[in-house]
């Protein structure tokens, strides 16, 4: 083997290994700076505009990170701090009422509901009345509580641990969001250097990218946003305690297509309408129906489909499966596997097989 030759697999073995040396440093911060990349994006035209107004590019980078501190870290960190704490009361609640009521009253309360008297007949709550007062019942129930408080006092031990780690990883997450938007250029030149593709080829992947992310954020995160506060507004009306707990969930539930949310706002109606009345019941099952599943059945495909052009069904495996696989980070991840992926593929019909 000749000197060139020994050179050239030596420097590539320690080209990888440092390289996968840098990869374990960064894992602790990776979340962070994959959400840093993705809001830099987001953000980018406007640093554009705002670095060719201003003549600095560091001015820029420093007033977008500062808008972002201000308007959304802060905003979600204290929205997650007021949703920890209405948990927790949730739960004291639970705890209070299981000790201090028994079954039977549980059963005398749901009788009281309007229309359950012609669900549950006399002799339907008699049987449920002799098993309330049953050991078997009451031994279940204990072993449930006691789960339950113990997992419950996992949870909020972690709430308190993760604190600082959330304050942490948002200082890394902003301090990359700076150098990412006044370096962005220079991070993207540095790598195509070393990229065996076509210019055109890289900016047609690097463009596949930032629409598939823009369409997430509008199309996924802004309508899931939408939706919470839409959902909260109703919660809020017809008078559900703990509104901002059910808007969250309500959140969470946008991103399970094609009626996560109706998981969530359809049980409120439901019980809206057994215990505020009628009148409530049907502006909750209205608004669900109308207002928040329009958003998501209509609205979000509409948004989608400018960014990531790809089968619905597929866009439902990348979403849904991108968050079982990689978390949150995940609803963004998933999609751009897929659409990469195609952009790759077409290239390579482009490049290889219409050439051959």
């Amino acid at each position: 083997m000749s000197r060139e030759k020994v050179f050239f697999y030596f420097l590539l073995v320690m080209t990888l290994l440092f390289a996968f040396l840098v990869l374990l440093v960064i894992m602790p911060f990776l979340h962070p700076i994959l959400w840093a990349i993705i809001f830099s994006l987001v953000t980018y035209p406007v640093h554009l505009r705002l670095s060719n107004f201003l003549r600095n590019a560091t001015v820029s980078s420093l007033l977008i990170t500062s808008a972002v501190a201000l308007f959304i870290v802060i905003p979600v960190f204290l929205i997650g701090l007021v949703a920890v704490r209405q948990s927790i009361e949730i739960t004291k609640t639970l705890a209070y009422y299981v000790q201090n009521h028994t079954m039977t009253d549980l059963l005398h309360y749901i009788y009281k509901v309007p229309f359950t008297d012609r669900v549950l007949t006399e002799d339907m709550l008699q049987k449920l009345y002799t098993y309330a007062q049953s050991d078997e019942f009451r031994s279940s129930i204990t072993s449930y509580l006691g789960k339950i408080t113990q997992k419950a006092g996992e949870i909020f031990t972690s709430m308190l641990l993760a604190t600082g780690s959330v304050i942490f990883k948002s200082f890394v997450f902003l301090i990359s969001l700076f150098f990412i938007l006044r370096d962005g250029k220079k991070f993207i030149q540095f790598f195509e250097r070393f990229l065996p593709m076509y210019k055109e080829d890289l900016y047609e992947i690097l463009l596949t990218i930032y629409k598939t992310i823009l369409a997430v954020v509008y199309g996924s995160i802004g309508v899931a946003i939408l939706q919470a506060i839409l959902g909260f507004i109703a919660y809020t009306i017809v008078g559900i305690n703990y509104s901002l707990v059910w808007a969250l969930l309500t959140f969470i539930a946008s991103f399970v297509p094609p009626f996560g949310t109706g998981f969530v706002w359809f049980p409120i109606a439901v019980y809206t309408f057994l215990s505020k009345g009628f009148f409530y019941g049907i502006f909750m099952l209205l608004w669900g129906f109308v207002v928040i599943s329009t958003v998501d059945n209509i609205i979000r495909p509409m948004i989608m489909k400018k960014g990531i052009n790809m089968p619905y069904i597929v866009l439902f495996f990348s979403t849904v499966g991108g968050i079982l696989t990689f978390g949150f980070i995940g609803l963004f991840l998933g999609p751009l596997v897929f659409t990469v992926l195609f952009s790759l593929a077409v290239i390579y019909e482009r490049r290889l097989l219409k050439e051959d």
